[in-house]
């Protein structure tokens, strides 16, 4: 009867060491962090942790730090790798990167065109520039012809890439579309030539705007509608790109 009392006794006192009525933050120091079923070393690895990740620390005891889970379940990580505080920390605010997005989706689409056979024949090759990304719902485009040397040209000649740039423009759209906004808009300039072709300033070619109700908004999302319902243009949608500018 007095072993198994001291026994039962002994197990209380080892599971109230992980016991903690106060809840601590963790936040992982080291590169990485491993996270086992098990306070050791030589347990299952149940998931990783990265760099300035936060952790809920439930206790700690003899180095190890016992942690909850996302799914609710608990793991142990080395103490040695985490800093804790009674303090919540902050959530780091995210970057948005729709901008970036945008600049890289421009510089592989103008790469492609360029190497198009009609760009490569007639010696004019339409190039688009982010100018201005505004809140991540409001874009400025540039939107020139230009040639083998990269300098602006006015030219009448026909656009054939004009429904490959409708399609970018969808997809730039749809880049915003993940922000919230009661207007979604993109603005597209262009530069006006004076006397001998040169630029002499710009001018706005077309402006266009989207105002979704929340049902096209969620329709759109999920491919039930096509943008372009909603899109409203102050220049005739298909001859936005009919021509390169002049």
């Amino acid at each position: 009867m007095y072993k198994k009392t001291l026994i039962l006794t002994l197990l209380f006192v080892f599971f109230c060491g992980w016991a903690d009525a106060k809840v601590t933050y963790g936040s992982v120091t080291a590169s990485r962090a491993n996270i086992y079923a098990k306070p050791s070393s030589k347990a299952e690895v149940v998931g990783l942790l990265g760099r300035d990740s936060s952790v809920e620390v439930l206790s700690s005891k003899s180095g190890w730090l016992k942690i909850k889970l996302l799914d609710g379940g608990t793991g142990y990580v080395k103490a040695s790798g985490v800093s804790t505080s009674k303090e919540k920390p902050k959530e780091p605010e995210k970057k948005d990167k729709t901008g970036d997005d945008i600049d890289r989706v421009l510089d592989k689409f103008n790469s492609t065109v360029k190497k198009s056979d009609f760009a490569e024949k007639e010696k004019v090759f339409p190039e688009l520039k982010l100018v201005v990304f505004k809140k991540t719902t409001e874009a400025v485009l540039r939107y020139s012809g230009i040639d083998e040397e990269g300098r602006e040209i006015p030219s009448l000649k026909k656009n054939p890439l004009a429904k490959n740039m409708r399609e970018l423009l969808s997809l730039l759209f749809r880049k915003m579309l993940v922000h919230e906004a009661a207007e979604y808009k993109l603005t597209i300039m262009v530069p006006s030539f004076g006397m001998g072709g040169k630029v002499a300033g710009e001018a706005v070619y077309a402006d266009l705007v989207m105002r979704p109700t929340a049902q096209e908004l969620a329709e759109i999302k999920e491919g039930k509608i096509s943008l372009w319902t909603v899109v409203r243009s102050t220049k005739k949608l298909a001859d936005v790109f009919a021509e390169y500018p002049r």
